[in-house]
């Protein structure tokens, strides 16, 4: 198996299995983190799936960052250069045909406006989600792994403006949904290949998926990997042990 997973949480044969690989930024297009990843992505699939006699084909996505952002810490920065209006996907396409698997597309602007959705009804009524609260312009996350999660922030003109672990979490949920579509399942996970630069934004966002959302039996793993030498490590965190509490 190429990429090496530390996981203890249990792969039954009806487990449902998510794989994110192939991220790219939409300005600058495909890249060899997107290339690499993708292949590790469908070779980790295809080992889980023989290894554990998965009934189910794990489903594979690829985010684009399409929001022409640095989101590698928790605030965004805007950069100067646009994405182009169409983007050449076909590497990704050929490497996917000669595995025999099929991807789904995320962008990363969806995301936002869905985080910006969710921040607007907060902000309405703050019951609706008893772990972010208001501080200041901040919109914090009650996280027992990091003494400040910021979650978005409030404008001059009142609206909220989501941050990106608050995109994260809202990706997770997109992601297990489409897991929990389909009946019958033991357990769900998500597997998120990423660039070490991103570690505390994704961990973040798990942390905040798994303590506000999670509908049970459900697992992320962060895998941060290099696509030059095919390092990488796994962290792994779980419905159990986030469900308000860190292992």
């Amino acid at each position: 198996m190429l990429v090496d997973l530390d996981f203890e949480f249990p792969i039954e044969n009806d487990t449902q299995i998510l794989i994110a690989c192939g991220y790219f930024d939409a300005s600058t297009g495909v890249d060899d983190f997107a290339l690499e990843s993708l292949k590790a992505g469908l070779m980790l699939g295809s080992d889980l799936q023989s290894e554990h006699s998965l009934r189910k084909t794990p489903l594979y996505t690829i985010i684009v960052n399409d929001l022409g952002m640095d989101c590698s810490q928790d605030v965004c920065d805007a950069r100067s250069r646009n994405a182009p209006a169409e983007i050449d996907m076909s590497t990704l396409e050929e490497i996917c045909d000669s595995s025999n698997a099929s991807f789904s597309i995320l962008r990363e602007r969806t995301l936002r406006n869905r985080s910006a959705r969710l921040l607007k009804r907060w902000l309405r009524d703050s019951s609706t989600d008893e772990t972010l609260r208001l501080d200041g312009g901040d919109i914090l996350f009650e996280s027992f792994i990091y003494p400040k999660v910021v979650a978005g922030a409030v404008n001059p003109a009142g609206a909220g403006i989501p941050r990106c672990p608050l995109i994260v979490s809202e990706y997770l949920d997109l992601s297990f949904k489409q897991l929990s579509a389909v009946k019958q399942s033991s357990a769900r996970i998500v597997i998120d290949f990423n660039h070490v630069a991103d570690k505390d934004k994704v961990i973040k966002g798990s942390e905040m998926y798994l303590a506000r959302r999670s509908r049970g039996h459900e697992a992320v793993v962060q895998v941060f990997f290099d696509p030059n030498t095919h390092d990488s490590v796994s962290l792994s965190y779980s419905s159990y042990d986030l469900g308000r509490k860190i292992a």
